[in-house]
């Protein structure tokens, strides 16, 4: 499968190198667009694709092309790209944040389209990744977008007015799963632990409570039942979560991120 990507940074970049260890593609069907030159080399040596800084370049050859461009880029890449598109017809993958599929076929009117919540997960293959189709695109163009995402983690088709949930949930989630792992380290170090320690137990007590959460019975109330006994130390930590509004705390979280997403993408 011949596979371009216009932007090739982090994320694109993440994805093409998911994409070939997965064997999707190889690297002489790969071209990836770039402006910068050192990124254009980097991605050579290291993937041994080919690079161009030409995006009407990377389009006239692939199957499937990639749009991993910053979003304030996406109108001039998509108005760049335009007559090469209508003329060879690729499946159209979008990983731009932000930018929702009428902004998209404003654009490419005829293309087939997928547009792509990623998350940063993404770049060691455990993405959360939701996607929705375009207008034009097909049921094996879902399929195709399925397989491919799927090398990078693992993937969700949801209607697009979910999308802002999505962002504020598995887009932001990163952000904020980390920032409360950062605060139980800090109160760790405040008990006595030396902050390597405290980061330690927190990152691995964090990823088994995630696998556990992953496995046959995913029920987040079944786990806190099994640890939380009755006036043990668990119970009463979360007791001060309750009395705090730890939920509603939680929830204007994720509204605010999902209010925001729907700004930037009215924008």
């Amino acid at each position: 499968m011949r596979l371009a990507f216009l932007g090739a940074g982090r994320m694109g970049g993440a994805f093409l190198e998911a994409l070939l260890h997965a064997g999707v593609s190889t690297p002489d069907q790969c071209i990836a667009a770039d402006p910068l030159s050192e990124r254009q080399l980097a991605l050579q040596q290291q993937l041994g694709v080919r690079t161009t800084p030409d995006n009407r370049e990377a389009s006239q050859s692939a199957d499937v092309l990639f749009l991993a461009v910053k979003p304030q880029q996406l109108q001039a890449v998509l108005q760049e790209i335009a007559p090469t598109v209508e003329q060879q017809n690729p499946l159209v993958i979008s990983i731009a944040a932000g930018k929702r599929l009428a902004f998209l076929e404003r654009y490419l009117p005829n293309a087939r389209i997928i547009r792509v919540m990623p998350n940063v997960c993404c770049l060691i293959g455990e993405g959360m990744n939701v996607f929705t189709p375009g207008t034009l695109a097909t049921p094996h163009d879902r399929a195709t977008a399925q397989r491919l995402l799927s090398a990078c983690g693992k993937t969700l088709e949801l209607p697009e007015p979910l999308f802002d949930a999505v962002t504020a949930l598995s887009g932001s989630g990163p952000a904020f799963f980390a920032r409360f792992l950062l605060a139980l380290t800090e109160a760790a170090v405040a008990e006595g632990l030396s902050e390597a320690d405290a980061r330690r137990l927190a990152v691995q007590t964090m990823l088994g409570t995630a696998r556990m959460l992953a496995g046959p019975q995913p029920d987040p109330k079944m786990l806190i039942a099994m640890v939380a006994s009755p006036q043990g130390t668990t119970a009463e930590g979360l007791k001060t979560l309750d009395q705090s509004d730890f939920d509603a705390l939680v929830r204007r979280m994720v509204a605010a991120a999902a209010r925001r997403s729907r700004e930037l993408s009215e924008g």
